[in-house]
């Protein structure tokens, strides 16, 4: 049995758009008991609790009702239910049309799903049973157990000698989850999360085990996250452009094969091969024509004319907080960073940490950094620096045209970064998780020969 705590059920909602590639329609049986407290009512009588399953497919979509069942004076309902795709839907407990609770459950073809729980005090009775969710349960436990692991690690109660294969160890304990749990959430995230550890210290494993977990889907895109990486730097960008054809010839899933197509075009873009990634959007923009590829096909293609390795960075001006103008064409003969983002971004936050560690060993190679903040308001940005030092210079809130920058630079995610050299020509635009990147091309501005690392 998998108990949950009402309202604090694991989202995975972003999961399942890679995971499935069954077909749609696909079908389960759903039951349950639910009972209410003799304090609450003596009758013995339970029935008339809902029992709803509703989908929506995007955050502006109508919700669907797939799954509405009432339980009968024993309490028990049963019902069979359809749905699109293997996911987390949202199931709403009620009666009397009031709203007693929501959860998260998986719906998986052929997969049995039972909840059971009494009222009042759902969040501490409910339970969900299923070969999902009990795979689920398995994950958080092997979980748990690596937390305390790595807590104790970071205490210093594991020796430094010891702590490879230990470590080794917890990531083969996921990859028998993996193989125990065939086919579920919870294998997809076990088998990530087994290859990761891995990817630190033993590549030529990590490759076996995502073979292994191939052509799943889901395990694409950890493909692209660690696979592709390291052939491309242990054999070279043509085995690493090979590689994507090969993930595309065994993926069942058209929006996989896509990603995947997206992928290969950016590769090609970031290694400055402009001219075969032009070629390759032009094929992309052949095969995929819905409004969603078609944006982010207009957007690549002005970022490959015009912000593209080795073209020279669009003018901008702005006034520092100290009072000082900057421009690009004042800038001539430096290397720098330039920074577009809120402030108040999450991400940004997280990264300023390390983005000053990087400042500290590069300002000597002579790396400056300017940030123009996206933020409405000048208290945000003073506020952002009530707790952090302000190292290097950051643009004055109204002396900059936002939607100019925001055009021009091709801003669609933030934090987005660009690397420029002393000639005033783009190295490499940033955006978001591509930050540990950035060291990647400062060692590249500075050559390797004079750069710290």
């Amino acid at each position: 049995m998998r108990h949950f705590a009402l309202y604090s059920i694991v989202a995975l909602v972003w999961l399942t758009a890679a995971c499935s590639n069954e077909p749609q329609e696909l079908q389960t049986v759903v039951k349950g008991t639910f009972t209410v407290a003799d304090s609450v009512d003596d009758s013995n009588d339970f029935s008339g609790i809902g029992v709803t399953i509703v989908f929506r497919d995007s955050a502006n979509a109508k919700t669907d009702t797939l799954f509405h069942e009432l339980t009968n004076e024993a309490g028990t309902f049963m019902g069979g239910v359809t749905f699109p795709e293997k996911s987390y839907y949202n199931m709403i407990i009620s009666r009397n049309e009031t709203n007693l609770g929501n959860l998260g459950v998986i719906l998986a073809a052929g997969d049995t799903l039972t909840v059971t729980g009494e009222l009042p005090g759902l969040n501490e009775t409910i339970e969900v049973s299923s070969r999902e969710h009990e795979a689920m349960e398995t994950l958080a436990r092997v979980n748990r157990g690596f937390q305390r692991i790595g807590a104790f690690a970071r205490s210093g109660a594991i020796p430094d000698s010891q702590i490879i294969d230990e470590v080794k160890k917890w990531s083969d304990l996921y990859w028998e989850v993996f193989e125990k749990h065939e086919n579920t959430f919870a294998a997809y995230l076990a088998a990530e999360k087994s290859v990761q550890i891995l990817s630190s210290f033993d590549q030529k494993t990590m490759l076996e085990r995502i073979d292994a977990a191939l052509p799943n889907d889901y395990t694409v895109s950890v493909a692209l996250n660690l696979a592709k990486p390291y052939i491309a730097q242990t054999k070279g960008f043509d085995a690493a452009s090979n590689y994507l054809d090969s993930l595309v010839q065994i993926s069942g899933d058209e929006s996989v094969k896509e990603a995947i197509k997206r992928d290969k075009i950016m590769m090609y873009f970031d290694s400055s091969r402009v001219k075969e990634a032009k070629t390759l959007l032009n094929s992309y923009e052949e095969q995929y024509t819905g409004s969603g590829s078609k944006k982010w096909a207009r957007r690549i293609r002005y970022d490959l004319n015009y912000l593209a390795p080795g073209v020279q960075a669009p003018d901008f001006s702005f006034v520092t907080l100290a009072g000082d103008t900057v421009s690009n064409s004042s800038l001539n003969g430096d290397v720098y960073i330039l920074e577009i983002s809120p402030l108040a971004n999450p991400e940004y936050q997280n990264d300023y940490d390390r983005t000053v560690i990087i400042h500290e060993i590069y300002k000597n190679y002579g790396l400056k950094i300017f940030t123009i903040p996206l933020d409405e308001s000048r208290l945000t940005v003073e506020g952002f620096f009530e707790d952090r030092r302000k190292v290097w210079s950051v643009a004055e809130i109204g002396s900059f045209d936002v939607q100019n920058i925001i055009q021009k630079f091709n801003v669609v995610q933030v934090p987005t970064r660009f690397l420029i050299d002393e000639d005033g020509v783009l190295i490499r635009k940033y955006e978001r998780g591509e930050f540990e990147e950035v060291i990647q091309g400062l060692n590249k501005a500075f050559d390797n020969s004079n750069s710290p690392s």
